[in-house]
Formats: C-alpha cells, structure tokens, sequence
C-alpha cells in the first residue's frame, strides 16, 4: 500500500520544528551576554531586558521573584508556545528556580515549568555578565493585582538533570578542542593525524571559513559576498 500522504507530511514537519526547537534552544543556552525568550510571534527569539534598581544596580537572581511582586515585570517566556505551535501563541512564563544539588548547587536558574521545551537560562552567570540589556521597570500600583505564581513542576520529557549533564558534555568538549589546538604547537609529539584534522575541523561552503565541527553547527553563515575582507594569519613562517 502506498504510505499515508498526510501522515508523512505530518512526521516531516514535526521533525522539522524538532530541530528548529533544538536550534532554539541552544541559542537560549549559548548566548553569554543577553537573556533571550521567545517574542510574541511564537516562532522566533528576542531579548529579555534584565529588571535594575532605583540606583541603577541589576536586581539579583535571588530577588527577582519578589521583585516581580513590587514592580510590573515578568520572567522570560520559554519555548512551550513554540513547541505547542498554536495561534495565537499561549506564552508560558519560565519559574526561576535555586538548584539544589549538583556543581552548580545554589545557583538561580530560569527553566520551563514542565520540563518540556528544553529551555534554560543560568541566571547567576547571566547576571555578571558585562553590557546585559537591562530596564527600569515601574512600580505596581497598590491597585493592581500581584502576579501569579510561578511553580516549577519537573515533567518527564527534559529532565532538569539532563540538562546539567549536556552542559558538562559541552564544557568536557571544550576541554577536548582546546587540547587538539595545543597539539599543533606541542614540542613533545605535535601536530594531528589526517583523520583527527577531519573530525577537528571542517569549512564552511558559503564563505570558506575553516572552524571547529563544534562551532560549525551553530554557524550562521554570511556567504562569500557579505562576509568582507577576512584576514588570514599564516601560522608556518618564523617570525624575525
């Protein structure tokens, strides 16, 4: 029998926004300098400007749930309206949350509520982090209503736990590049094999770029005419 036309459209496209899901949020997570959440359209990603104080100074990762209650902002939308794919977009708010166990124990944290759309935010980092985008958000008025309460329930499709486990994949990787990279300068046995290069390194097609596989899959390519003049250092001559 031929194959259901519907059903394999339906299988495609729910991979597709897989990945595009997973691209998501992997920007959320990677990104060091700004916190991103998902914007009013549901498909793509926008700043969320980090709440100051009177003085200028950004409020901390522990008091922004109480600050939320005294002025009129809210948390960072996660990625469930992307993954529910529905219109209009039924934002959820990510619960900011203390981890409790772990290297980062203590550390505040913004994830989704259920555990489903992968979203996470280390709020402590981010909050150190030098040119935040921040605002002075207003003060509520005594008449208008407190937000409701954020809870962070742990659902069973991306455990929290996993989460920290692919960030210790990430920064173990980290630690693999940099050692290929000392290898080529090494005085005792340098250099790498071909098959190591080719697992190492790759280019890019568009603009030619040479990078690491790791960052090659996060790659925003700016092709050959839009990437301007790219100074190439050659690194076999000797220096006088």
């Amino acid at each position: 029998m031929p194959p259901d036309c519907t059903r394999v459209r339906d299988a495609v496209n729910g991979l597709q926004r897989e990945c595009q899901r997973a691209k998501l949020t992997a920007q959320v997570s990677n990104r060091v300098n700004a916190v991103l959440e998902l914007d009013e359209t549901g498909q793509t990603l926008c700043i969320w400007y980090w709440p100051v104080q009177d003085d200028g100074g950004r409020v901390s990762p522990a008091e922004l749930v109480a600050h939320q209650n005294s002025h009129q902002f809210r948390g960072p939308h996660c990625l469930c309206a992307f993954v529910d794919n529905c219109y209009p977009p039924g934002h959820c708010e990510a619960a900011i949350v203390m981890l409790t166990r772990g290297q980062n124990a203590g550390e505040y944290l913004a994830c989704c509520t259920l555990s489903k759309c992968g979203y996470v935010v280390f709020m402590e980092q981010m909050h150190v982090s030098p040119g935040l985008p921040v605002k002075h958000y207003p003060r509520r008025g005594s008449d208008q209503p407190r937000p409701r309460e954020v809870a962070f329930l742990d659902g069973n499709d991306i455990k929290l736990v996993d989460i920290m486990q692919r960030r210790q994949l990430r920064k173990d990787e980290t630690h693999k590049t940099f050692d290929r990279l000392l290898k080529l300068d090494s005085f005792s046995r340098p250099g790498l094999t071909d098959e190591e290069f080719r697992r190492f390194l790759t280019q890019c097609c568009g603009c030619q770029l040479i990078m690491t596989r790791r960052m090659f899959e996060r790659h925003d390519c700016l092709g050959k005419e839009d990437a301007g003049e790219v100074e190439v250092i050659d690194l076999t001559t000797e220096d006088d």
